[in-house]
């Protein structure tokens, strides 16, 4: 019995040895110009991708993916006639630091902040008596 236990144990530790993840601020970000209404927000997983939601009016918007030097890595324009989207983004190659996602509607910009940082999971020994 202990055995086995050993053995479930040391097989999730293993399968959770290695997990990269981004940290992203998940709070709506709303931006009004002359009564036209933006909302944008970013909701992570835990496998390196990110979620861009953009409910927008009548104007093409662009996202962005950007570096902590301004170089950007990804990018997408919004045609102006769709009105809510999701734009994934996989960030799960790209090494630990900052970066932001920008959302640009040619005469506002929001920004949001995204960290990203692998972690590993403490393997630790289980010794059994028998």
């Amino acid at each position: 019995m202990k055995t086995i236990i050993a053995s479930v144990f040391l097989t999730c530790s293993l399968a959770l040895s290695s997990t990269g993840f981004a940290k992203a601020d998940n709070g709506n970000s709303t931006s009004v110009s002359e009564g036209v209404e933006t909302k944008f927000w970013v909701v992570t997983s835990i496998n390196g991708k990110i979620d861009v939601n953009v409910i927008k009016s009548d104007k093409e918007v662009s996202l962005s993916v950007v570096d902590q030097l301004g170089h950007t890595l990804a990018s997408k324009t919004i045609d102006k006639d769709a009105s809510a989207t999701r734009t994934r983004f996989d960030l799960s190659q790209l090494p630990d630091g900052s970066y932001k996602v920008i959302l640009n509607d040619g005469r506002h910009k929001e920004v949001k902040d995204i960290e990203l940082n692998t972690q590993t999971a403490e393997t630790q020994r289980v010794v059994s008596l028998g």
